[in-house]
């Protein structure tokens, strides 16, 4: 990331923009065009990479919130504190693909505080990334049944029933989660899991509006980028969907950065995306 982005992104900007009201001859304009389209690859690696620098932010946020307490006979608020640090240090085990750590830390959370919806919910995801989605789904069931709106417990139910191959239910579960979930990333996960149940069903173009709307919340959801290409490919739209997986591959912190960088391998070989990303 250079030392001022935004400054960089703008001047090219301000270049392309002038040239464009000076006018463009025709023999420019191919490389006009060009131009421009490096420069949203450009914007779309500095937001990737602003975005992963502020979850790093969460690691500060960690390490404050496990410091002893002030006043050692507050047991109670300390516990519930000892309880959110494990639960962020889950989702960061999420994002990085470590199925176990992540369980690991979500269980030490629930012993903290037995009533938090949002580490059992949590340690469903985990356990559904590691097809224990019989043991996910009564998780994350038992907190609906509590709380019904709990956005991150109604998307993983979604998720479980698509993995499962029961695709309408999964995307009433995951529809009611993009409408009411008041959580950001329930939201985000929401639109990132109906994407590949249309693509499942072979809507392309509704997936892809809706893994559009999931890479523009969270434009470091390399996953997200990996489906959107599928879905663009699908759709014909060959030039688009390699754009998606470049990208993706630009996010080096995620598991799934790889993916990307298989899959344009792969079509550079003549060959084509999987239709199923459980393939």
């Amino acid at each position: 990331m250079t030392s001022d982005p935004i400054a960089t992104l703008r001047a090219e900007f301000d270049r392309l923009s002038s040239a464009i009201g000076a006018g463009v001859p025709t023999a420019e304009r191919q490389a006009l065009k060009s131009d421009i389209v490096a420069l949203f690859k450009h914007a779309e690696v500095e937001i990737a990479e602003l975005t992963a620098f502020k979850e790093e932010i969460r690691q500060l946020v960690d390490a404050f919130k496990s410091l002893p307490p002030e006043n050692p006979r507050v047991s109670q608020r300390h516990d519930h504190l000892g309880a959110s640090t494990h639960i962020e240090r889950g989702w960061s085990a999420l994002a990085a693909g470590d199925w176990p750590t992540a369980q690991s830390q979500l269980r030490q959370a629930i012993q903290l505080d037995g009533t938090s919806a949002n580490a059992r919910a949590l340690l469903g995801w985990a356990l559904m990334y590691e097809n224990r989605n019989d043991e996910a789904l009564e998780l994350c069931l038992h907190v609906l049944v509590k709380e019904p709106d709990h956005g991150l417990a109604r998307v993983a139910v979604g998720a479980i029933c698509l993995r499962k191959g029961i695709v309408g239910e999964a995307i009433e579960h995951l529809s009611l989660a993009a409408a009411r979930a008041t959580d950001g990333r329930a939201t985000l996960y929401a639109n990132f899991w109906l994407g590949v149940a249309y693509l499942e069903r072979d809507m392309q173009t509704d997936a892809v509006e809706f893994l559009r709307r999931a890479v523009t919340q969270g434009p470091n959801l390399a996953e997200g980028w990996t489906e959107l290409g599928r879905a663009l490919w699908f759709r014909g739209q060959i030039t688009e969907a390699r754009e998606a997986w470049t990208v993706g591959v630009a996010i080096r912190h995620s598991p799934h950065a790889a993916r990307c960088g298989k899959l344009l391998e792969l079509v550079a070989g003549g060959g084509a995306p999987p239709r199923s990303p459980f393939a």
